[in-house]
């Protein structure tokens, strides 16, 4: 850097703007210039200063709190850093790291107390970014970061690198509602459609920013994409390359994909030191998170089952993301793809793709489903709401009727369809049907017939590992009270154990344990949704307290007969209800009030009023649903708001505190 472009980067420094030109060139001539790779510590807390910085490019984070270590902030260009600990001749208040390639420029510890120390601008200046820095802390307020960079890579010989960078550059366009640059490394020299030459990743650094913008292609309702030449540049080169033209889109593109290619394999070995989010390509991985995934980058693993090593696992955690194979997809790479799965959100290889992007974003919604019996049909009205506003569900957990409802909308059930189910198998006679009384087992029902009847809200899907999107069902252990999180297996199998309430259905023998009704211990499982993945929880009690005078057919039918009872005249009885209404009235006075308990730990509650329905009157699908529904409706502002706030946290460079506001840094 020569002294002109230095004495420019200093002018525009808040610092430095009290400098005449002929003191910047005094000064500027001090500073040495320094570049440190992402990771890299550049201050440690509790060292001994000895040099101030000017940020030229790049990002760095702030991190205090010694074996728990908190983000405090970030820090960009123009911004200072160290001074804190010259003045007071002290140590580090705080660990500086890189968050990605950062450039400096540094001065020792002389030259600062020989321009700085006695200079009454910059010690006014110093004294208030210390009050906005300290104010800040006190306030818990992190600088956003000013540009994502999300990486997508794959394993020698595996297939949808392209798929997957392309979707994820669209999907987050439509998210964040931000601009994104889809960025593709070409092993070799190609032509643009207009003929003009692509980019060669070893000339950015030489490129002035105008000429890149100038490369790149926008096509209507589409990512902007920019194409750029890699030959046989070392990792070290490689990752200077990327992060330098990142840097220079910096306020262009708050999102930036890069697809990186499939040659030199060094293209694959730099993606985690470029990226903020690393997405890669794999041909096995197990249900939940990665547990080598670090902070830094955050890594998610994608299967993609068109590659013959890929064998399908059970969709029960949001990581990792598993694309079918989709015979309906474009086989060509590139604008078809995205076109057909942005129109077809249904499409096999569309929901995981989704929740992918939504991940990134930190905007992924989990829906927890009570039980109750007949009051969870309610349900179907709600996920019909949700559906019609573009409230997006990526993963679900359901307790006992909420089982079947989770189940059959992970299996891709649509709630339209769920209605027209609802509205067939709603009726007294069906009701009746479900009654498969039983002399040998520890129930009164076998239970066998409930969920033959409610087989049609899981469509031909049996297994988890078929779904379109996770699921988990709850079942409680009868014999130790354990809480079972079923997302494996057969799906009817973990839906009749989910619904086997006690007394009443056979319990269910599974994996070794006795399983029952998982309202026992969860009647609506927030933190199953929590553990699964979710961003965003939304928890649904439909379960109401009992209210006095309410009544179902059976009760009422038992009171008429019973008057022919001479026995119950005895001892005032004959008022008094029914065994299985104490039974049922007591579980639902449990299911209600621990349901409002295990819901505490969601975003939203939602609390249908159900009151004046029971639990055994299936036959009422439809006013169950449309009350579900208000329900719904009246918690759309909530949720939406909630979602608008996630948003605007995701997207590099919304709201970012003036320059020198951020932190505590010395």
């Amino acid at each position: 850097m020569d002294l002109e472009t230095k004495i420019d980067l200093l002018a525009n420094t808040p610092l430095f703007s009290s400098f005449t030109r002929r003191e910047l060139s005094k000064v500027a001539k001090l500073f040495s210039e320094r570049s440190y790779p992402k990771g890299t510590t550049i201050f440690r807390e509790g060292e001994k200063g000895d040099t101030f910085c000017v940020v030229v490019s790049g990002e760095l984070e702030v991190w205090s709190g010694g074996d728990d270590p908190q983000l405090l902030n970030r820090l960009g260009p123009g911004e200072v850093l160290g001074e804190m600990a010259l003045l007071s001749e002290g140590t580090r208040s705080a660990t500086v790291r890189a968050a990605r390639m950062v450039e400096l420029l540094e001065l020792d510890l002389e030259s600062f107390n020989r321009f700085f120390a006695s200079n009454a601008k910059v010690l006014s200046y110093f004294s208030t970014l210390l009050t906005r820095r300290l104010a800040a802390v006190h306030r818990g307020e992190v600088r956003r970061r000013r540009q994502t960079v999300v990486t997508v890579s794959a394993l020698p010989g595996l297939k949808g690198k392209s798929l997957v960078a392309s979707a994820l550059a669209a999907l987050l366009r439509e998210y964040a509602q931000a601009e994104v640059l889809l960025l593709r490394a070409r092993p070799t020299s190609t032509q643009t459609k207009h003929g003009q030459a692509s980019l060669s990743l070893s000339d950015v650094g030489r490129a002035p920013a105008d000429q890149i913008r100038s490369a790149i292609q926008v096509e209507r309702e589409q990512s902007a994409t920019l194409d750029v030449v890699v030959d046989s540049e070392g990792v070290k080169d490689l990752v200077q390359g990327f992060e330098t033209l990142a840097a220079k889109l910096e306020g262009t593109f708050p999102f930036v994909v890069i697809d990186l290619g499939n040659r030199p394999t060094s293209l694959a070995e730099c993606a985690r030191e470029v990226a903020d989010v690393s997405v890669e390509i794999v041909d096995h991985a197990d249900p939940g998170e990665d547990p080598s995934a670090t902070s830094s980058p955050r890594v998610f693993r994608v299967m993609n089952l068109v590659n013959p090593a890929s064998s399908p696992i059970p969709i029960k955690h949001c990581e990792p993301f598993v694309v079918p194979e989709d015979p309906e997809l474009p086989s060509e790479p590139g604008a078809a793809q995205v076109r057909y799965l942005r129109a077809n959100p249904r499409a096999p290889a569309s929901p995981p793709l989704r929740r992918l992007a939504r991940k990134i974003l930190g905007m992924t919604v989990g829906v927890a489903v009570g039980g109750g019996a007949a009051f969870g049909v309610g349900h179907v009205g709600l996920l019909n709401v949700f559906e019609d506003n573009d409230i997006p569900v990526d993963l679900i957990a359901g307790t006992s009727m909420g089982s079947i409802i989770a189940a059959g909308y992970a299996c891709g059930i649509s709630p339209k369809e769920m209605l027209d189910i609802s509205a067939r198998i709603g009726n007294k006679i069906t009701t009746l049907s479900a009654l498969d009384f039983t002399l040998i087992g520890p129930g009164l029902l076998a239970g066998n017939r409930v969920v033959a009847i409610f087989e049609p809200f899981l469509g031909p899907i049996e297994r988890f590992d078929q779904l379109c999107f996770p699921c988990q069902v709850v079942a409680a252990d009868i014999e130790t009270g354990e809480r079972v999180s079923i997302g494996d297996g057969s799906l009817i199998d973990g839906c009749r154990a989910s619904c086997s309430v006690p007394l009443l259905w056979v319990p269910v023998r599974q994996r070794g344990r006795v399983l029952v009704d998982g309202a026992l211990v969860n009647p609506v499982p927030a933190e199953v949704v929590r553990e699964m993945g979710a961003d965003l929880c939304i928890a649904v009690n439909a379960v109401p307290a009992p209210e006095k005078g309410v009544t179902n057919a059976l009760t009422r039918l038992w009171r008429r007969v019973n008057t022919l009872n001479p026995l119950s005249y005895i001892g005032n009885s004959r008022d008094l209800p029914n065994t299985m209404d104490v039974f049922m009235n007591t579980l639902q006075i449990l299911q209600h009030e621990l349901g409002k308990f295990k819901a505490i730990s969601a975003d939203v509650t939602i609390t249908p009023n159900l009151n004046e329905f029971t639990w055994v009157e299936f036959y009422k699908t439809e006013g169950l649903i449309e009350r579900g529904a208000e329900a719904a409706e009246k918690a759309l502002p909530q949720i939406k708001r909630l979602l608008a706030e996630r948003r605007a946290e995701a997207v590099a460079g919304a709201d970012v505190p003036a320059q020198g506001s951020a932190v505590l840094v010395g």
